[in-house]
Order: C-alpha cells, then sequence, then structure tokens
C-alpha cells in the first residue's frame, strides 16, 4: 500500500511562547480533498508554506510520499507537487505570454538542452483544464486579476501532480471561474487521485466539493467530515464570541460576525 501523498505529524512553527502553529497532525490520502478554514492570521498560509519547505518548522515534522522533508529531497519530492501561492509574484518586466507563465511549472522548464516544444501539449492541457487556452499568447502582465489567477492555476497543474496545494485559489475569480475551479479540483480528486489540499476562508462555498473540512487557528480545532455538523462552539473558540453562526443546509455551517448587518 502506498503512503499517503501528505501526512505532517506535530507541527509547530513559532516560539514556544508565541505558536503561529501549534501540533499540528493532518493525513490527506490519494484522492482526498480538504479544505482548511479559519480567520486571518491564523497560519493557514503558514501551514502550506511549511508544507513545501519554504517556512522550517520549531518541532515537528512534514512527510511527502512517505518521506520525511528535508532541504536535501525538497526539490525532487516537489517534483511530484503543485502549489499555488496566496500571494502573486511581483509583476515581471519582461514580456511573458500565459504560455510562458505556464510552463514554468513543469519541472524540467529550466534544465540544460531543454526543448520547449516538448513541452506543448502538455502546457495546453492545462490551459484547457483552466479554460485559458485563449489566453496562451497573451503578455501575461495584460491580463485581469482573474485570468492571471487561472493562469497561475494552470501553472500548478502543468506537472501534473499527485499532490496539489492551494492558498486561496478563488482569490480574484467571478462566480462562473470559481465553480469551474471547484468542479476541476473534485475531478482531479475522483478520477486521478490527486490530493488537494486547499486553504479558503467560505466554507459555504467548498462544502459541497471537499471531502474534510480542517478549522485552523493556530491549531486544529476540529477536522470535520463532509456533510458533518460542525459545533458552534467550534467556530467560537476559532473567531471569538462576538459572532453568530448561521446553518444553510444539512451540509454546511457558515458564520458571520455577530456586529454585521
Amino acid at each position: 500500500m502506498s503512503p499517503p501523498p501528505l501526512r505532517v505529524r506535530g507541527l509547530c512553527v513559532g516560539p514556544r511562547e508565541h505558536r503561529v502553529l501549534d501540533g499540528i497532525d493532518l493525513t490527506v490520502e490519494a484522492g482526498h480533498f480538504l479544505g482548511i478554514v479559519g480567520p486571518n492570521g491564523a497560519g493557514k498560509s503558514t501551514l502550506l508554506h511549511a508544507i513545501v519547505g519554504l517556512v522550517e518548522p520549531d518541532a515537528g515534522r512534514v512527510e511527502l510520499f512517505g518521506e520525511p522533508l528535508t532541504r536535501f529531497n525538497r526539490r525532487r519530492l516537489l517534483r511530484r507537487a503543485g502549489f499555488l501561492n496566496q500571494k502573486q509574484e511581483t509583476p515581471s518586466t519582461l514580456p511573458l505570454s500565459a504560455r510562458d507563465v505556464v510552463m514554468m511549472g513543469l519541472p524540467e522548464w529550466n534544465a540544460p538542452l531543454w526543448r520547449r516544444v516538448r513541452a506543448g501539449e502538455t502546457v495546453t492541457r492545462a490551459l484547457e483544464m483552466t479554460e485559458t487556452a485563449n489566453l496562451a499568447g497573451r503578455d501575461f502582465r495584460t491580463l485581469s486579476g482573474g485570468q492571471k489567477q487561472r493562469v497561475r492555476l494552470a501553472r500548478a497543474l502543468a506537472s501534473d501532480p499527485e499532490l496539489l496545494l492551494l492558498d486561496e485559489p478563488s482569490a480574484a475569480l467571478d462566480t462562473h471561474a470559481r465553480d469551474m475551479l471547484y468542479a476541476l479540483l473534485r475531478r482531479l480528486c475522483d478520477e486521478r487521485g490527486v490530493a488537494v489540499v486547499m486553504v479558503e476562508h467560505d466554507i459555504a462555498a467548498i462544502s459541497g466539493h471537499v471531502d474534510s473540512v480542517a478549522c485552523l487557528n493556530v491549531r486544529i480545532h476540529h477536522h470535520a467530515m463532509h456533510g458533518e455538523r460542525i459545533p458552534e462552539s467550534i467556530w467560537r473558540a476559532m473567531y471569538g464570541e462576538h459572532m453568530h453562526v448561521v446553518a444553510h443546509d444539512s451540509h454546511c455551517i457558515g458564520c458571520h460576525n455577530g456586529d454585521e448587518t
């Protein structure tokens, strides 16, 4: 039996007296779609950064495909993963096309003697998956925020990853593009066995697509399977007492600040 694509064991980031992440335990099997929700500053992005080796933990460890992540094997292991960072890159002054940006997601794109023509079919497929094939020749700098986000997603998909890590991928997307994104991720899980870990703010938007939701604020307060009702006490522990909870349907609980009208 193959090891899970991702296992996090006792992960801690930050000094003991002021943890950013405290004792995180997670296992994500192949084909599982995990949503991570929590307030601003909860450590969601930090968790993804630790998983890909951009943040070094103060305790605990990350295992990718059964191997503890180290600075020596990081590059090799991440060839099997795709990562979409929340923070968009500083705009380049170079006239890169959308196709060029997607090519950068291929593990071999900057290798000596690499022939870009061989990657054409792979890049086209990634662009088609994110409905951006019509933008392939466009200067990336001229694209709208939503178009750039979809091209960046295509770049994360270009390497045909077994593990996909996404930090608020629906940012800047309109309703159609957001629904397309969630449906695409669901298909990748079901048809290709890709493990997906996605950070999002809106649990109502993702509840019909994910297999489970981890409620994170420094530590994981609750890990709910699809359809499970998350107790109101969990939301209060994560967001504070000045809020109230609204049940949207049998599969989801959303919340909003009690001071809002």
